[in-house]
């Protein structure tokens, strides 16, 4: 099919113009579409040209006879000039490029720390809820803060007693999450640690696997925690029981959930704190948290 649609005959001079219409056209679309020209009225600059060249003969209406199906682009602008013309702007521009880039991914992370933020005040919620029997410090204190630990890390044992001196002179509850990350050995601690809960002995525990008199083999380690009042036979019992397996499952849950990788790892109010911090440091979040 042709660009125009006519029913009656033309003559010579109305066959010229139609032509003449033609050209128009398809320059003005040239321009408008390839070039780029802004505030470019390709309707207005058609009519225009054609009303002098026919005096106002007649008015075309472009949608009668422009039709889209019938302007094959490749003629004017081939894939090829395309993609050189990209490839050209791309090597003139790299600066552009890179910022577009650096722009998007600046986004992208914006984005993602909203949608962690949420998950992690989510999660925090859901941790306030849960019950947590090895703590120390004021059990119906409102400031609470989440410490996972290692005990055979030596960054936690120098954290405990930073947040030690914090407690002396405040009223907070400290919540002993479980995180052994260090090999067996760190295993084995943690289940003597929550076994102990068992018993009531969890603070006696913990207290002394953080002290400098901590020893460094199981059987000494088992007799002085005796000399301290932790009944061994009740705590070997408890070592095996389903209770501490559910204990120690709920707690790689949490450090699942914050996707901790290290200790120590920190849970005040709704701020996440990964790494050591000092006692001043504390005390400052403890004051924006709950103030």
């Amino acid at each position: 099919m042709g660009i125009y649609v006519k029913k009656k005959k033309f003559n010579i001079l109305n066959i010229f113009l139609i032509f003449l219409f033609v050209i128009i056209i398809l320059t003005s679309l040239y321009f408008y579409i390839f070039l780029k020209k802004s505030n470019f009225d390709l309707s207005n600059i058609v009519v225009s040209e054609f009303e002098e060249e026919s005096n106002q003969i007649f008015e075309p209406n472009l949608s009668s006879y422009l039709k889209k199906e019938d302007v094959n682009f490749d003629e004017y602008f081939t894939k090829n000039e395309f993609d050189q013309n990209i490839k050209k702007f791309i090597e003139e521009n790299p600066d552009y490029i890179l910022g577009v880039l650096r722009e998007y991914q600046l986004e992208q992370n914006k984005l993602e720390q909203e949608k962690t933020n949420q998950k992690n005040i989510s999660s925090i919620k859901n941790l306030n809820l849960a019950y947590h029997p090895m703590y120390l410090g004021d059990s119906s204190s409102a400031k609470i803060i989440y410490e996972f630990v290692d005990y055979n890390c030596g960054y936690c044992q120098k954290f405990h007693q930073e947040l030690i001196n914090v407690m002396n002179d405040n009223s907070l509850k400290l919540v002993i999450i479980q995180m052994p990350i260090l090999g067996n050995f760190s295993e084995e601690l943690t289940k003597l640690a929550l076994a102990s809960s068992l018993q009531g002995q969890f603070q006696v525990v913990h207290n002394y696997l953080y002290s400098t008199e901590r020893k460094s083999k199981m059987e000494d380690i088992l007799a002085d925690l005796f000399l301290r009042g932790v009944d061994l036979d009740i705590l070997k019992n408890d070592l095996d029981s389903q209770e501490v397996s559910d204990f120690l499952s709920t707690h790689r849950s949490y450090a699942d959930e914050f996707k901790f990788n290290g200790t120590p790892a920190t849970i005040i109010g709704n701020e996440i704190i990964p790494g050591y911090i000092d006692s001043d440091k504390i005390i400052e979040i403890l004051e924006k948290e709950f103030s």
